[in-house]
């Protein structure tokens, strides 16, 4: 069986796109963090989810709000019937 050789223009494409796409992953997680602490800081002035949600664009639901809570809050930002009432939303 003979090697098969690969287009090194092809092979330079590909690793470009890939550099490109691991780039563009990179700055949506940090996007993604700063959108948590944002709405993280939201959540500590008024504790209202359906609030904060009702004020932002539409693809801000007020899970939205709750799962960036639940992510960034420390142990000491709930009670225990809050945190329930959370996971059971």
């Amino acid at each position: 069986m003979t090697a098969q050789v690969l287009s090194p223009e092809l092979l330079i494409e590909a690793m470009l796109i890939e550099a490109e796409y691991q780039g563009a992953r990179e700055a949506l997680t940090s996007l993604l963090n700063r959108r948590r602490i944002a709405l993280y800081k939201l959540w500590s002035s008024c504790k209202n989810p359906s609030l904060i949600a009702a004020n932002l664009p539409t693809t801000i639901k007020k899970e939205t709000v709750e799962a960036a809570v639940v992510k960034l809050a420390p142990p000491q930002d709930f009670e225990l019937l809050e945190l329930f009432e959370i996971a059971n939303a």
